[in-house]
């Protein structure tokens, strides 16, 4: 029998290893979060702005050049290193005034207060200081800044991500699935759309519709691009912002993490008379009548932009839809399924090895005018008549095609053989 001395003293040698075990599976957990966000910032840069470091230890050259592509035309001169890096993207980021308004005092108890003491020299500390303050390094990569050593790889990536994501050109979005206010900021965004127009984008589609090329279009505003990774992406449209709510709770539910970004559309497609008398015009939604025989329809719908924070979540994505947010025939009060679910969901991405059993190829024509869009979806084997014609339609605009995949059942709606 243990007596009762010892059993204290094994039952803390116990929880010390336990606790020491905690702390290297938190560090471990730490260190693939941080190797994970490099690998991010690492495709982010390639994919946006073509920038690919090459060099584990950066040159000043390949540094400067990389900077020019993020539209900056500031240099470092002489010798790279973490310093004169930290000043450069401060003066990228348009801090410089900031930077400079720092009085000695004020720079010195900044430092100090992020755990700085070293002497730093009065050409970087107050550009050190600032870039802590604005969040362009954080205060552990601070301190190993004031160390003024030559810069990593991996350490200019991130500077360069905060010198495009402090200048507004990267991510558009609202918040994180599981940000606590991404339902209200839903809703903020929501409210203020309205229908949006451009006249010889309009003009096209309404032509298109006449001439029976296509049935409908959309024209979306790119102010509103969500500038996501494409191969981390789904596009998921719908009518109803009720809907995105229950969405957004549902991958909540299930454990799945996204970046979200509502993006408005106009959507426009024949209006019937034989679906009733023409509706009231609001902000949101108008009958245009072109002749007896043709009246489109404008309504602001959205896309709502899913960046996953993996490709096993984005993966996971169709099956929670098929069982929680579609219609099945023998289901047709929607119950057990969130509000709004449709027999057809629409939800596409640019990564096109989606699994071949669950999305099927589709093409986006793409008509650009200036910071408006036309889009419509098409059929692989559809292409050419439909690029054909609609760019005899274009005149001078070009129309251009963007490879997609679409799930199941909206592909059935492409081709009419179900409609579920």
């Amino acid at each position: 029998m243990i007596n009762k001395k010892y059993r204290k003293k094994l039952m803390v040698a116990l929880a010390v290893t336990i606790l020491a075990g905690n702390m290297v599976a938190c560090q471990k957990t730490e260190d693939t979060n941080l190797k994970n966000n490099n690998a991010t910032e690492v495709t982010y840069l390639k994919t946006f702005f073509d920038i690919e470091l090459k060099n584990e230890n950066v040159s000043v050259e390949e540094f400067n050049q990389a900077l020019q592509k993020l539209g900056s035309d500031v240099i470092v001169e002489g010798e790279l290193t973490y310093l004169s890096a930290v000043k450069a993207a401060i003066k990228a980021a348009n801090f410089e005034e900031l930077a400079l308004s720092y009085p000695e005092n004020k720079v010195t108890d900044s430092l100090k207060s992020h755990g700085i003491k070293e002497s730093i020299s009065a050409d970087y500390s107050a550009f050190l200081a600032c870039a802590i303050d604005t969040g362009i390094l954080t205060k552990e990569e601070g301190i190993i800044a004031s160390n003024n050593n030559s810069i990593s790889k991996s350490t200019a990536d991130s500077l360069l991500m905060k010198i495009a994501t402090h200048n507004g050109d990267t991510r558009n979005y609202l918040a994180s699935s599981n940000d606590p206010e991404i339902y209200a900021k839903l809703d903020h965004a929501w409210n203020s759309f309205l229908l949006f127009d451009d006249a010889s984008l309009s003009e096209i589609g309404k032509m298109a519709v006449q001439n029976k090329i296509v049935t409908g279009f959309n024209i979306k505003n790119e102010a509103y691009n969500a500038n996501f990774l494409p191969e981390l992406t789904l596009q998921y449209g719908h009518s109803d912002i009720k809907h995105a709510h229950q969405l957004i709770g549902l991958l909540n539910s299930e454990g799945i993490e996204a970046k979200v970004q509502l993006e408005p559309k106009v959507s426009i497609y024949e209006y019937l008379l034989e679906w009733g008398p023409i509706p009231e015009s609001t902000p949101t939604y108008e009958v245009k009548k072109f002749s007896d025989d043709l009246y489109l329809t404008y309504a602001v719908e959205y896309d709502l932009q899913l960046e996953f924070s993996n490709q096993e979540d984005m993966d996971r994505f169709n099956d929670v839809v098929e069982a929680y947010a579609k219609k099945y025939e023998g289901n047709e009060e929607a119950k057990g399924l969130i509000y709004g679910s449709w027999w057809q969901p629409l939800y596409s991405t640019k990564r096109l090895d989606m699994p071949k059993e669950l999305y099927n190829n589709i093409g986006d024509l793409v008509i650009e005018n200036g910071m408006y869009s036309l889009h419509t979806f098409y059929l692989p084997e559809d292409k050419d008549a439909v690029v054909n014609q609609l760019q005899e339609v274009a005149g001078d605009l070009t129309a251009k095609t963007e490879d997609r995949v679409v799930n199941k059942a909206f592909y059935h709606y492409l081709t009419g053989e179900d409609f579920q």
